[in-house]
Protein backbone atom coordinates (compact mmCIF):
# COMPACT_ATOMS: atom_id res chain seq x y z
CA UNK A 1 0.00 0.00 0.00
CA UNK A 2 1.58 3.27 -1.14
CA UNK A 3 1.34 6.50 0.78
CA UNK A 4 1.55 10.07 -0.38
CA UNK A 5 4.22 12.33 1.09
CA UNK A 6 1.59 13.92 3.32
CA UNK A 7 1.31 10.61 5.18
CA UNK A 8 -2.26 9.95 4.03
CA UNK A 9 -3.28 7.08 1.79
CA UNK A 10 -4.88 8.16 -1.47
CA UNK A 11 -8.31 6.52 -1.85
CA UNK A 12 -7.46 5.24 -5.32
CA UNK A 13 -4.40 3.44 -3.89
CA UNK A 14 -6.13 1.79 -0.93
CA UNK A 15 -6.61 -1.96 -0.98
CA UNK A 16 -10.30 -2.77 -1.32
CA UNK A 17 -11.89 -5.17 1.15
CA UNK A 18 -15.43 -6.49 1.64
CA UNK A 19 -16.47 -7.50 5.16
CA UNK A 20 -19.38 -9.91 4.79
CA UNK A 21 -21.75 -11.14 7.52
CA UNK A 22 -24.16 -13.67 6.06
CA UNK A 23 -26.01 -14.93 9.15
CA UNK A 24 -27.85 -11.91 10.53
CA UNK A 25 -28.96 -13.59 13.73
CA UNK A 26 -31.65 -11.63 15.57
CA UNK A 27 -34.40 -12.13 18.12
CA UNK A 28 -38.09 -12.02 17.31
CA UNK A 29 -38.06 -8.23 17.72
CA UNK A 30 -35.41 -7.85 15.03
CA UNK A 31 -32.59 -7.01 17.47
CA UNK A 32 -29.22 -8.52 16.50
CA UNK A 33 -27.85 -11.18 18.86
CA UNK A 34 -24.40 -12.69 19.11
CA UNK A 35 -21.02 -11.09 18.60
CA UNK A 36 -21.26 -10.19 14.90
CA UNK A 37 -22.06 -6.47 15.49
CA UNK A 38 -19.22 -6.14 18.02
CA UNK A 39 -16.65 -7.80 15.74
CA UNK A 40 -17.86 -5.79 12.75
CA UNK A 41 -17.71 -2.48 14.58
CA UNK A 42 -14.24 -3.02 15.98
CA UNK A 43 -12.43 -4.41 12.97
CA UNK A 44 -14.17 -2.23 10.42
CA UNK A 45 -12.89 0.80 12.32
CA UNK A 46 -9.37 -0.62 12.22
CA UNK A 47 -9.52 -1.45 8.51
CA UNK A 48 -11.25 1.61 7.09
CA UNK A 49 -8.40 3.98 7.98
CA UNK A 50 -6.00 2.45 5.45
CA UNK A 51 -8.33 0.34 3.28
CA UNK A 52 -11.20 1.03 0.91
CA UNK A 53 -13.84 -0.90 2.88
CA UNK A 54 -17.35 -2.04 2.00
CA UNK A 55 -19.60 -3.86 4.49
CA UNK A 56 -22.34 -6.33 3.45
CA UNK A 57 -24.65 -7.50 6.24
CA UNK A 58 -28.34 -7.76 7.15
CA UNK A 59 -29.87 -4.55 8.46
CA UNK A 60 -30.11 -5.71 12.10
CA UNK A 61 -26.33 -6.22 12.26
CA UNK A 62 -25.57 -2.93 10.51
CA UNK A 63 -27.86 -1.06 12.89
CA UNK A 64 -26.39 -2.66 15.99
CA UNK A 65 -22.85 -1.89 14.78
CA UNK A 66 -23.84 1.73 13.88
CA UNK A 67 -23.16 1.12 10.17
CA UNK A 68 -26.71 1.42 8.83
CA UNK A 69 -27.12 4.18 6.26
CA UNK A 70 -23.40 4.57 5.56
CA UNK A 71 -22.38 4.89 1.93
CA UNK A 72 -20.15 1.79 2.02
CA UNK A 73 -22.73 -0.37 3.84
CA UNK A 74 -24.94 -2.67 1.73
CA UNK A 75 -27.97 -4.46 3.20
CA UNK A 76 -28.27 -8.21 2.65
CA UNK A 77 -31.80 -9.59 2.21
CA UNK A 78 -32.09 -12.33 4.84
CA UNK A 79 -31.91 -12.70 8.63
CA UNK A 80 -32.01 -15.72 10.93
CA UNK A 81 -34.60 -15.35 13.71
CA UNK A 82 -33.37 -17.11 16.85
CA UNK A 83 -36.19 -18.91 18.63
CA UNK A 84 -37.07 -22.30 20.03
CA UNK A 85 -39.34 -24.80 18.34
CA UNK A 86 -38.38 -24.20 14.71
CA UNK A 87 -40.01 -26.71 12.40
CA UNK A 88 -37.89 -28.75 9.99
CA UNK A 89 -39.11 -26.49 7.18
CA UNK A 90 -37.99 -23.37 9.04
CA UNK A 91 -34.59 -24.88 9.78
CA UNK A 92 -34.07 -25.73 6.12
CA UNK A 93 -35.15 -22.26 5.01
CA UNK A 94 -32.68 -20.70 7.45
CA UNK A 95 -29.87 -22.59 5.72
CA UNK A 96 -31.17 -21.50 2.31
CA UNK A 97 -31.23 -17.88 3.53
CA UNK A 98 -27.60 -18.11 4.63
CA UNK A 99 -26.59 -19.63 1.29
CA UNK A 100 -28.38 -16.78 -0.49
CA UNK A 101 -26.55 -14.13 1.55
CA UNK A 102 -23.19 -15.84 0.94
CA UNK A 103 -23.89 -15.90 -2.80
CA UNK A 104 -24.67 -12.16 -2.83
CA UNK A 105 -21.41 -11.41 -1.02
CA UNK A 106 -19.28 -13.53 -3.36
CA UNK A 107 -20.95 -12.13 -6.49
CA UNK A 108 -20.19 -8.57 -5.41
CA UNK A 109 -17.67 -7.25 -7.96
CA UNK A 110 -16.36 -4.50 -5.67
CA UNK A 111 -13.11 -6.36 -4.92
CA UNK A 112 -11.39 -9.72 -4.88
CA UNK A 113 -10.78 -9.48 -1.10
CA UNK A 114 -13.66 -10.84 0.98
CA UNK A 115 -13.50 -11.28 4.74
CA UNK A 116 -16.15 -13.46 6.41
CA UNK A 117 -15.64 -12.32 10.00
CA UNK A 118 -18.44 -14.36 11.64
CA UNK A 119 -18.48 -17.94 10.41
CA UNK A 120 -20.06 -21.33 11.08
CA UNK A 121 -20.38 -24.67 9.30
CA UNK A 122 -22.72 -23.67 6.47
CA UNK A 123 -20.19 -21.23 5.04
CA UNK A 124 -17.75 -24.14 4.92
CA UNK A 125 -20.35 -26.28 3.17
CA UNK A 126 -21.04 -23.52 0.63
CA UNK A 127 -17.35 -23.06 -0.18
CA UNK A 128 -16.76 -26.81 -0.45
CA UNK A 129 -19.68 -27.22 -2.91
CA UNK A 130 -19.70 -23.99 -4.92
CA UNK A 131 -16.18 -22.61 -4.57
CA UNK A 132 -15.26 -18.98 -4.07
CA UNK A 133 -15.79 -17.34 -7.49
CA UNK A 134 -12.06 -16.55 -7.75
CA UNK A 135 -12.19 -14.36 -4.65
CA UNK A 136 -9.49 -14.07 -1.99
CA UNK A 137 -11.49 -15.51 0.90
CA UNK A 138 -10.40 -14.69 4.44
CA UNK A 139 -12.38 -16.41 7.21
CA UNK A 140 -12.30 -15.80 10.93
CA UNK A 141 -12.52 -19.05 12.88
CA UNK A 142 -13.60 -19.06 16.52
CA UNK A 143 -12.99 -22.82 16.77
CA UNK A 144 -10.34 -25.11 15.36
CA UNK A 145 -12.78 -27.38 13.54
CA UNK A 146 -15.43 -30.01 14.18
CA UNK A 147 -14.84 -33.08 16.34
CA UNK A 148 -16.55 -36.07 17.85
CA UNK A 149 -18.36 -38.99 16.25
CA UNK A 150 -19.25 -39.64 12.64
CA UNK A 151 -21.09 -36.33 12.26
CA UNK A 152 -18.08 -34.39 13.53
CA UNK A 153 -15.72 -36.23 11.20
CA UNK A 154 -17.95 -35.52 8.18
CA UNK A 155 -18.13 -31.83 9.10
CA UNK A 156 -14.35 -31.72 9.54
CA UNK A 157 -13.84 -33.26 6.09
CA UNK A 158 -16.13 -30.60 4.56
CA UNK A 159 -14.22 -27.91 6.47
CA UNK A 160 -10.91 -29.16 5.11
CA UNK A 161 -12.26 -29.06 1.56
CA UNK A 162 -13.47 -25.49 2.16
CA UNK A 163 -10.00 -24.48 3.41
CA UNK A 164 -8.66 -25.15 -0.09
CA UNK A 165 -10.89 -22.31 -1.35
CA UNK A 166 -9.56 -19.82 1.23
CA UNK A 167 -6.67 -17.38 1.06
CA UNK A 168 -6.16 -17.09 4.84
CA UNK A 169 -7.80 -17.99 8.13
CA UNK A 170 -7.85 -15.45 10.93
CA UNK A 171 -7.58 -17.68 13.98
CA UNK A 172 -9.23 -16.36 17.15
CA UNK A 173 -7.54 -19.13 19.14
CA UNK A 174 -3.82 -18.93 19.78
CA UNK A 175 -3.32 -22.70 19.45
CA UNK A 176 -5.65 -23.38 16.51
CA UNK A 177 -4.03 -25.17 13.57
CA UNK A 178 -5.49 -25.76 10.09
CA UNK A 179 -4.35 -28.37 7.60
CA UNK A 180 -4.89 -26.76 4.19
CA UNK A 181 -4.54 -23.00 4.59
CA UNK A 182 -2.24 -20.51 6.29
CA UNK A 183 -3.56 -18.81 9.41
CA UNK A 184 -2.73 -15.80 11.57
CA UNK A 185 -3.73 -15.31 15.21
CA UNK A 186 -6.06 -12.42 16.03
CA UNK A 187 -8.25 -12.42 19.19
CA UNK A 188 -12.00 -11.77 19.05
CA UNK A 189 -11.71 -8.19 20.36
CA UNK A 190 -9.09 -5.57 21.13
CA UNK A 191 -8.98 -3.64 24.40
CA UNK A 192 -9.94 -0.03 23.73
CA UNK A 193 -9.29 1.89 26.94
CA UNK A 194 -11.82 4.55 25.96
CA UNK A 195 -14.52 1.88 25.92
CA UNK A 196 -13.49 -0.36 28.80
CA UNK A 197 -11.58 1.92 31.16
CA UNK A 198 -14.64 3.73 32.57
CA UNK A 199 -16.27 0.39 33.48
CA UNK A 200 -13.23 -1.20 35.16
CA UNK A 201 -14.38 -0.79 38.77
CA UNK A 202 -11.61 -0.24 41.32
CA UNK A 203 -13.81 -1.61 44.09
CA UNK A 204 -15.57 -4.78 42.98
CA UNK A 205 -18.84 -6.11 44.31
CA UNK A 206 -18.60 -9.50 46.09
CA UNK A 207 -20.67 -11.26 43.46
CA UNK A 208 -20.43 -13.35 40.31
CA UNK A 209 -22.23 -12.80 37.01
CA UNK A 210 -23.12 -15.01 34.05
CA UNK A 211 -23.85 -12.90 30.97
CA UNK A 212 -24.70 -13.34 27.31
CA UNK A 213 -27.10 -15.39 25.26
CA UNK A 214 -28.43 -18.28 27.36
CA UNK A 215 -28.37 -21.04 24.77
CA UNK A 216 -28.92 -24.76 25.18
CA UNK A 217 -25.18 -25.48 25.14
CA UNK A 218 -24.58 -23.71 28.47
CA UNK A 219 -24.63 -25.79 31.65
CA UNK A 220 -27.05 -23.45 33.43
CA UNK A 221 -28.77 -26.07 35.56
CA UNK A 222 -25.43 -27.32 36.89
CA UNK A 223 -24.28 -23.77 37.59
CA UNK A 224 -27.48 -22.82 39.43
CA UNK A 225 -27.30 -26.00 41.55
CA UNK A 226 -23.66 -25.26 42.38
CA UNK A 227 -24.21 -21.64 43.47
CA UNK A 228 -27.38 -22.54 45.37
CA UNK A 229 -25.21 -25.00 47.31
CA UNK A 230 -22.33 -22.63 48.11
CA UNK A 231 -24.50 -19.54 48.68
CA UNK A 232 -22.30 -17.02 46.83
CA UNK A 233 -24.26 -14.21 45.09
CA UNK A 234 -24.81 -14.86 41.36
CA UNK A 235 -26.62 -12.78 38.76
CA UNK A 236 -27.60 -14.47 35.48
CA UNK A 237 -28.59 -11.91 32.85
CA UNK A 238 -29.15 -12.38 29.13
CA UNK A 239 -31.61 -13.44 26.48
CA UNK A 240 -33.17 -16.89 26.91
CA UNK A 241 -34.69 -18.42 23.78
CA UNK A 242 -36.29 -21.18 25.87
CA UNK A 243 -38.76 -19.40 28.18
CA UNK A 244 -39.71 -22.60 29.99
CA UNK A 245 -36.09 -23.09 30.95
CA UNK A 246 -36.05 -19.68 32.67
CA UNK A 247 -38.90 -20.73 34.94
CA UNK A 248 -37.29 -24.09 35.71
CA UNK A 249 -34.06 -22.35 36.68
CA UNK A 250 -35.87 -19.83 38.88
CA UNK A 251 -37.71 -22.65 40.64
CA UNK A 252 -34.47 -24.42 41.54
CA UNK A 253 -32.41 -21.30 42.36
CA UNK A 254 -31.46 -20.32 45.91
CA UNK A 255 -32.14 -16.84 47.32
CA UNK A 256 -28.58 -15.80 46.44
CA UNK A 257 -29.31 -16.13 42.69
CA UNK A 258 -31.00 -13.54 40.47
CA UNK A 259 -32.10 -14.57 36.96
CA UNK A 260 -33.00 -11.95 34.32
CA UNK A 261 -34.30 -12.81 30.86
CA UNK A 262 -33.38 -9.61 29.05
CA UNK A 263 -31.43 -8.24 26.13
CA UNK A 264 -28.76 -6.12 27.85
CA UNK A 265 -27.70 -2.82 26.36
CA UNK A 266 -23.96 -2.45 25.82
CA UNK A 267 -23.72 -0.01 28.73
CA UNK A 268 -25.64 -2.28 31.11
CA UNK A 269 -23.61 -5.31 30.06
CA UNK A 270 -20.27 -3.56 30.66
CA UNK A 271 -21.46 -2.14 33.97
CA UNK A 272 -22.53 -5.56 35.27
CA UNK A 273 -19.33 -7.22 34.08
CA UNK A 274 -17.04 -4.45 35.30
CA UNK A 275 -18.50 -4.22 38.80
CA UNK A 276 -18.56 -7.96 39.49
CA UNK A 277 -15.62 -9.76 41.07
CA UNK A 278 -16.18 -12.93 39.03
CA UNK A 279 -17.57 -14.06 35.67
CA UNK A 280 -18.92 -17.61 35.51
CA UNK A 281 -18.70 -19.33 32.13
CA UNK A 282 -20.86 -22.50 32.16
CA UNK A 283 -19.49 -23.71 28.84
CA UNK A 284 -19.20 -27.39 28.01
CA UNK A 285 -15.43 -28.06 28.18
CA UNK A 286 -15.42 -30.40 25.18
CA UNK A 287 -16.70 -27.51 23.03
CA UNK A 288 -15.04 -24.40 24.42
CA UNK A 289 -11.64 -25.94 25.07
CA UNK A 290 -11.09 -25.37 21.34
CA UNK A 291 -13.41 -22.39 20.89
CA UNK A 292 -13.06 -18.77 21.92
CA UNK A 293 -15.40 -16.54 23.92
CA UNK A 294 -15.83 -12.80 23.55
CA UNK A 295 -17.21 -12.31 27.07
CA UNK A 296 -14.20 -14.18 28.47
CA UNK A 297 -11.85 -11.73 26.78
CA UNK A 298 -13.89 -8.76 27.97
CA UNK A 299 -13.58 -10.05 31.54
CA UNK A 300 -9.82 -9.64 31.11
CA UNK A 301 -10.37 -6.07 29.86
CA UNK A 302 -12.40 -5.28 33.01
CA UNK A 303 -10.32 -7.11 35.65
CA UNK A 304 -13.16 -9.56 36.37
CA UNK A 305 -11.88 -13.02 37.27
CA UNK A 306 -13.33 -15.79 35.05
CA UNK A 307 -14.57 -19.04 36.57
CA UNK A 308 -14.85 -22.06 34.28
CA UNK A 309 -13.70 -25.54 33.45
CA UNK A 310 -9.94 -26.02 33.38
CA UNK A 311 -10.01 -26.98 29.70
CA UNK A 312 -11.90 -23.79 28.77
CA UNK A 313 -9.54 -21.34 30.50
CA UNK A 314 -6.34 -23.16 29.63
CA UNK A 315 -7.48 -23.56 26.03
CA UNK A 316 -7.97 -19.79 25.83
CA UNK A 317 -4.72 -18.97 27.70
CA UNK A 318 -6.59 -16.90 30.27
CA UNK A 319 -6.05 -17.18 34.06
CA UNK A 320 -8.93 -17.65 36.45
CA UNK A 321 -10.59 -20.06 38.86
CA UNK A 322 -10.41 -23.47 37.23
CA UNK A 323 -12.37 -26.61 38.06
CA UNK A 324 -12.91 -30.05 36.59
CA UNK A 325 -16.44 -30.49 37.94
CA UNK A 326 -19.00 -28.17 39.52
CA UNK A 327 -18.70 -30.14 42.78
CA UNK A 328 -15.16 -28.78 43.25
CA UNK A 329 -16.31 -25.17 43.63
CA UNK A 330 -16.63 -23.94 47.22
CA UNK A 331 -17.45 -20.54 48.68
CA UNK A 332 -13.82 -20.20 49.76
CA UNK A 333 -12.79 -20.00 46.08
CA UNK A 334 -14.49 -16.59 45.91
CA UNK A 335 -13.01 -15.08 49.08
CA UNK A 336 -9.36 -14.75 48.05
CA UNK A 337 -7.33 -11.69 47.01
CA UNK A 338 -7.53 -11.23 43.21
CA UNK A 339 -4.56 -8.84 42.82
CA UNK A 340 -2.47 -11.55 41.12
CA UNK A 341 -5.15 -11.92 38.46
CA UNK A 342 -5.38 -8.16 37.92
CA UNK A 343 -1.62 -7.93 37.32
CA UNK A 344 -1.76 -10.76 34.78
CA UNK A 345 -4.78 -9.21 33.05
CA UNK A 346 -2.92 -5.90 32.69
CA UNK A 347 -0.04 -7.68 30.93
CA UNK A 348 -2.43 -9.48 28.58
CA UNK A 349 -4.14 -6.19 27.67
CA UNK A 350 -0.79 -4.66 26.77
CA UNK A 351 0.85 -7.59 25.00
CA UNK A 352 -1.99 -9.58 23.38
CA UNK A 353 -5.11 -7.43 23.13
CA UNK A 354 -3.73 -4.01 22.20
CA UNK A 355 -5.44 -2.07 19.42
CA UNK A 356 -2.12 -1.15 17.80
CA UNK A 357 -0.95 -4.75 17.60
CA UNK A 358 -4.19 -5.93 16.04
CA UNK A 359 -4.16 -3.18 13.44
CA UNK A 360 -0.68 -4.27 12.36
CA UNK A 361 -1.90 -7.85 11.97
CA UNK A 362 -4.91 -6.82 9.87
CA UNK A 363 -2.83 -4.52 7.66
CA UNK A 364 -0.62 -7.48 6.80
CA UNK A 365 -3.45 -9.84 5.85
CA UNK A 366 -4.91 -8.12 2.79
CA UNK A 367 -2.55 -7.91 -0.20
CA UNK A 368 -2.37 -5.34 -2.97
CA UNK A 369 -5.30 -5.58 -5.40
CA UNK A 370 -3.10 -6.57 -8.34
CA UNK A 371 -1.84 -9.80 -6.73
CA UNK A 372 -3.30 -12.90 -8.47
CA UNK A 373 -5.98 -14.95 -6.79
CA UNK A 374 -4.78 -18.46 -5.85
CA UNK A 375 -5.92 -21.21 -8.23
CA UNK A 376 -7.76 -22.86 -5.33
CA UNK A 377 -10.28 -20.02 -5.56
CA UNK A 378 -12.14 -21.64 -8.48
Amino acid sequence: MRKEESGHTDMSEKTRVIMGEYQGRCDENGVAVGHAPKVLGEYARLLETDHDLQVLAPRCVLESASFAGRKKAKVLPHVIVMKTGNSLREKIWNKVRMFSNISVILHREYTKNVWFFNTEFYLMLYLAIFGSRRKRIVCTMFQDGWHGGLRGRVKQWVFEQAQKKMYRIISAGEDFRFRNVESVYLPDYYCDEKEYGPYRAACKKPEAVCLGTMGAEKQLEEMVACFSRIGYPLTIAGRFYDKERVERLRAMAGENITIRDAYLSREEYLKLLGEASYLVLPYAPEQYGTQTSGVLQEAVFLDTVPVSFRKVLEGNHIPGILFSSWDELQKENFEKDTKEYRDRFARLRKEVYSKEHMKEVLDGIFPDEEEPVPKSGN
